[in-house]
């Protein structure tokens, strides 16, 4: 969450979105990929500390409800949650795919 609010200072709440790999999957191979990828954790390279898994997040059946409760809990508007959970990618896709 800390690189949400990272992100969404960064750019702005329009143009940051939770997406599927928040749901089912194996992260800690998409994750190694990334960084292998990435060269993280490499000499010479960013560091890298590996993660099984972000707290909250280790049931993919609740992660969106743990993230609507994280985000209702900091006092995000119901607009900035719709788009954060779904609108910005439904925004983007619909400018990209017309």
């Amino acid at each position: 969450m800390d690189h949400f609010l990272y992100c969404a200072d960064l750019v702005g709440i329009d143009h940051v979105a939770f997406g599927p790999d928040t749901l089912y999957g194996d992260h800690v191979a998409l994750h190694r990929t990334f960084a292998h990828l990435l060269g993280l954790g490499r000499p010479g390279g960013p560091p890298y500390e590996p993660v099984e898994y972000v707290d909250g997040l280790e049931n993919p059946t609740e992660n969106f409800a743990n993230i609507c409760d994280w985000l209702v809990g900091r006092g995000f508007s119901d607009a900035d949650i719709r788009a954060v959970l779904g609108g910005n990618i439904y925004r983007a896709l619909a400018q990209v795919w017309v």
